[in-house]
């Protein structure tokens, strides 16, 4: 990963230290009750001191995007958002009345129920030991 360094660009500027991190320049900028009041923020440069130049985001696929594409993207993102709407409804409803949701006939299985199912633990052997 590229390491960058954050240099003020001031022509009558004392401070030639290069920073790892953005800020003010110290020497720069003017402050009055130790408050700024000119504040001169230093700039972000390569790793090798060139100033930084940021890559505008391009179309990965250089060809343009057709109406019917268009149309297609803006069709799922709506259904996405209604989605989203509907799911954000149905668990603000479930944590307003939980009751509602239980099933009547909906049964926890324990050693009491009375019930003939395999209760064994995970990792019990079932038959008998060789």
């Amino acid at each position: 990963m590229t390491q960058y360094i954050y240099k003020c660009l001031e022509e009558k500027c004392k401070d030639t230290t290069t920073y790892r991190y953005r800020g003010l320049c110290r020497s720069c900028t003017e402050y009055k009750g130790g408050e700024p009041v000119v504040p001169i923020l230093r700039v972000k440069h390569n790793d090798n001191g060139t100033l930084f130049l940021a890559q505008s985001s391009t179309n990965m696929d250089s060809k343009a995007i057709t109406r019917r594409e268009m149309q297609s993207r803006a069709q799922s993102e709506s259904a996405y958002r209604k989605h989203k709407t509907q799911m954000r409804k149905m668990r603000q409803a479930r944590r307003d009345n939980p009751e509602a949701f239980v099933e009547p006939n909906e049964h926890i299985h324990d050693e009491n129920c009375g019930h003939d199912i395999d209760m064994s633990q995970i990792g019990e052997s079932v038959g008998e030991e060789e």
